[in-house]
């Protein structure tokens, strides 16, 4: 049912990308209103699930083949809003990565089966199940007979798309440019297909999803509005697994979809090959083409691995995008206090900043920000830099919390996740392909997640450091003058400087690259305690004075932090309106010699404590680190993971 880019006319693709752009703003801001952080995970799986679910090809008349979709399901789970987002996700990975689908025409695709198909189906599952109870089987049969009817009207919008195409597009001959076939031939062929196989198989997946649904106890969106939460979804995760796992079911199937075919079979059904269509087949943009029909040319379990990374990408992106959307659950309202307002002070009688929650905290912002009203008046330099200093303090504090929760983590030895973790770094430096690199990235993010770091946090830490810089060094080597090849964005006529496709991809994979080595990195640091860590490196042989060096650093950091912090909060308490430019100019001049006086007198204060303290150039614990077999298993399991990474970095060169 995906329709390419060839098929339809650009302005065909245009005028639906016009029609869904605002439909697209609707949903994402009544997500925002409605998703909470505990529905994100629901999210991500339905989406990854209907992903699944596509590459099921299922034979049709005529040696074509149909899928599911799976979007009502998604509006029966979590309403059709939620639907929307979800299966655009799922076709856009779709779109850019497997070619299945064009990218220009992404919004076509999602007008049928993203907006229309949820839409119209949970109309039908409303009307059918009222007021039923949330685990009732009618439920299921209301869910199973919606998909149905949800999937039809989505083959029929793309019956439209298509069918309209030789009417509005024809040359001088009469010949189509586009699609050459006209609604007299797409409806009864698309609808044919689906109104008998295909539309059967929606309504069977969705009707048994459902049910499986309420036997693990989830929530469906209730009629009243309320949307799903709780239940166990380890559940859903296993049998996302075993989809995952039985998906070269979808390779038995022969033959492709109805209009999907390659321009050479187009042109033997119709006769002739349209000239506009031929043209967009040869020079347009068909995505990133890493994982092409799925990888079904390599075999079964190559078509596992491009299921298994399609929906790796979809989870993690729409957790990531729902974490930013979703609103934080209230916690439950306390007890109303029956004392007399004499025996405490009320907490609407505090300061604001004194009842704030420290929700932001996890993303480093300072309290002083907190204080600060956004948009009240302009910033000056000394709040500026007093909002960096605090908010790099909490940094190093709350990086030393984050390493002693109880994730997973931060359970093993440290000497044991320094070998994996930086064994993860030296692995990543072979890797060439970016489907090992991909695997790799999503590895670290599903370990920050396991040991309980704040992944907007993780994400920041990678991306906004080494890899953005790195990133703008290697954009030269993007250009036609360092590495030529076919042109992607002309820059310049005269002089020709243009971004080429092989520079902009080497620039692109080099940038992947480090930015997996730094989040291996980043999550060593993140969960393991300053001095096991030191510990760890002197475990691996490392030099005394490299270790002395970065303890040192350490204590510096923190100490001239502080003091930074101290200098601009005197200052600015004793400052009534803006400070002039050369006064500001002479202030922090006079900040930095005085840290840098304050740094040769503390120099040889800190030694002698450090040295006072038994401090040797070994880093000491409290505990005796003892390696456990779970430390083992994932090191074991680490180990693996590196091995098949370069595994599929040989069998994919």
């Amino acid at each position: 049912m995906h329709i390419p880019d060839s098929a339809i006319s650009p302005m065909t693709s245009l005028a639906a990308n016009a029609v869904m752009l605002p439909v697209w703003y609707a949903a994402s801001r009544r997500l925002r209103a409605t998703l909470t952080t505990r529905q994100v995970p629901l999210l991500s799986i339905g989406a990854a699930f209907s992903f699944t679910i596509m590459m099921f090809n299922i034979p049709a008349p005529g040696g074509t083949t149909v899928h599911p979709i799976g979007g009502v399901l998604m509006a029966v789970a979590l309403g059709p809003w939620a639907a929307i987002i979800g299966v655009t996700v799922a076709l856009a990975i779709q779109a850019l990565f497997f070619a299945d689908g064009g990218v220009l025409a992404i919004g076509a695709n999602s007008f049928a089966m993203a907006f229309a198909m949820p839409c119209c189906g949970f109309l039908v599952y409303r009307l059918i199940a009222g007021r039923s109870a949330s685990d009732s089987p009618r439920r299921a049969l209301a869910a199973g007979i919606a998909a149905y009817v949800g999937l039809n009207v989505a083959a029929l919008l793309v019956a439209i798309f298509l069918g309209i195409q030789p009417v509005l597009y024809r040359d001088a001959d009469g010949k189509a440019l586009y699609f050459p076939f006209g609604l007299n031939i797409t409806i009864p062929a698309i609808m044919s297909a689906h109104l008998t196989i295909a539309g059967v198989a929606e309504a069977v997946v969705t009707a048994l999803a459902v049910r499986y649904m309420q036997k693990a106890r989830i929530p469906l969106y209730a009629a009243d509005g309320e949307t799903a939460s709780g239940g166990r979804l380890e559940l859903l995760w296993v049998g996302m697994g075993v989809l995952i796992a039985l998906s070269p079911l979808g390779m038995l199937a022969t033959g492709d979809a109805w209009g999907e075919w390659s321009k050479e079979d187009l042109a033997k059904q119709a006769g002739y090959l349209p000239k506009h269509l031929d043209a967009i087949d040869e020079k347009g943009w068909k995505g990133f083409n890493l994982l092409p029909d799925y990888l079904s040319e390599r075999g079964m379990g190559f078509y596992i691995v491009a299921a298994l990374a399609g929906a790796l990408m979809i989870v993690l992106m729409l957790y990531a995008v729902g974490r930013l959307l979703a609103r934080r659950e209230e916690p439950p309202a306390p007890p109303p206090d029956d004392s007399p307002p004499s025996a405490s002070r009320r907490s609407d009688d505090l300061p604001a900043w004194m009842t704030q929650s420290d929700e932001r905290s996890d993303t480093g912002a300072s309290a002083y920000q907190a204080v600060t009203p956004r948009a009240s008046r302009r910033i000056g330099f000394v709040e500026k830099t007093l909002n960096e200093l605090t908010g790099s303090a909490q940094e190093i504090l709350f990086a030393e919390r984050w390493a002693r929760q109880e994730g997973m983590l931060q359970r093993l030895d440290a000497r044991v996740k320094v070998i994996g973790l930086i064994g993860l770094v030296v692995v990543t430096a072979f890797l060439h392909r970016l489907p090992g690199l991909l695997g790799l990235f999503a590895l670290s993010l599903i370990l920050a997640v396991c040991s309980r770091l704040p992944v907007g946090m993780f994400l920041r830490r990678v991306w906004l450091t080494v890899p953005l810089f790195v990133g703008a060094v290697t954009l030269p080597a993007a250009l036609n003058l360092v590495t030529p090849g076919a042109p992607l964005l002309t820059l310049w006529r005269e002089p020709y400087i243009a971004i080429t496709e092989p520079g902009l991809a080497a620039a692109l994979l080099l940038t992947l690259r480090v930015g997996v080595a730094v989040s291996s990195v980043v999550l060593l640091t993140l969960t393991t305690p300053w001095n096991d860590l030191l510990h760890g490196l002197r475990a691996l042989m490392i030099p005394k004075m490299f270790v002395a060096v970065l303890a040192m650093t350490y204590r510096y950091l923190a100490v001239l932090i502080q003091s930074a912090a101290e200098m601009f909060t005197a200052r600015k308490s004793r400052t009534v309106g803006r400070i002039p430019r050369a006064e500001s100019r002479r202030f922090l001049g006079g900040v930095m010699g005085a840290l840098f006086g304050r740094t040769l007198a503390l120099t040889e204060e800190v030694h002698a404590a450090m040295l006072s303290r038994g401090w040797t150039g070994e880093a000491h614990v409290l505990r005796v680190p003892r390696i456990q077999a779970a430390d083992m298993v994932w090191l074991t399991a680490l180990t693996l993971v590196a091995l098949s990474a370069l595994m599929l970095e040989r069998l994919l060169g």
